[in-house]
């Protein structure tokens, strides 16, 4: 009896977004194995790193990417233009606009004018499923693309960047030149459904040692992008690393 109460609670709990552990208890949501890992190490090479330190004061509060993801797009960035000069960067799922400054700043630095794409309904998450514990659609809608617009002009200063405002890419896909092709895509969108939707389209388009990052991998409340993200484990044309910050990374390989 005990045992099916804690359960009750837990699920009334979880249905809320929050999630009720012992240290270093391991758990089951819907079907996914998490636990609270407690990460040892300790290099920060971001403390060093000034530049994106300064940049990252000015964004902290128009994201919800925590600082250690921030850094990693900082750094993919770079990568990505030393592979392939010029190649396109899109995000979909901007909020605020604080990761999407990240980019376009390292781009900035960089002396690129590397096209980024940034995606978003700017009315909150859109084709939440029952492959998607927690979301239920329209969450993270307080933002505007003034907001967006407004951060990157006034703090960046990055141009060469487009807001594609709806679905993507059912709706806004259009706005993109055919030929054009990407180094990094960003998807910050939470659910399955949506996270699928963008891979198909824009796989194609990727380079060799093109990028996609998904932000929501190992958090309990994106359950729909851990669902999807394993079933592309097993394609032979890339490589899948599951980062303890959170992130899960495709690297395009043939």
């Amino acid at each position: 009896m005990l045992k099916k109460i804690k359960r009750l609670i837990r699920k009334i709990i979880s249905r809320r977004g929050f999630v009720l552990f012992r240290k270093d208890e391991q758990y089951i949501i819907d079907g996914l194995f998490y636990s609270k890992y407690l990460c040892d190490a300790k290099y920060s090479p971001w403390l060093g790193d000034q530049e994106f330190l300064n940049v990252h004061n000015k964004i902290k509060d128009y994201t919800l990417v925590d600082i250690y993801k921030c850094y990693e797009l900082w750094q993919l960035v770079e990568k990505v233009n030393e592979i392939k000069k010029g190649v396109a960067i899109i995000e979909i799922g901007v909020w605020r606009g604080g990761s999407a400054g990240i980019i376009a700043k390292k781009l900035s630095i960089l002396n690129s004018n590397n096209k980024l794409y940034l995606a978003d309904t700017f009315t909150g998450v859109v084709k939440a499923s029952d492959k998607d514990f927690f979301y239920k659609g329209g969450e993270h809608k307080d933002t505007t693309k003034d907001i967006v617009e407004n951060l990157l002009n006034e703090t960046i200063n990055y141009k060469n960047y487009e807001i594609l405002t709806g679905i993507f890419p059912e709706e806004t896909s259009i706005n993109i030149p055919n030929k054009e092709s990407f180094g990094l895509c960003h998807i910050d969108v939470d659910v399955y459904d949506s996270a699928k939707g963008i891979v198909e389209w824009i796989w194609d388009k990727m380079i060799i040692g093109g990028m996609i990052v998904f932000d929501d991998y190992g958090f309990e409340s994106c359950t729909g992008i851990p669902k999807y993200v394993e079933e592309l484990r097993s394609n032979p044309n890339c490589i899948l690393i599951h980062n303890l910050n959170g992130h899960a990374i495709i690297i395009k390989i043939k």
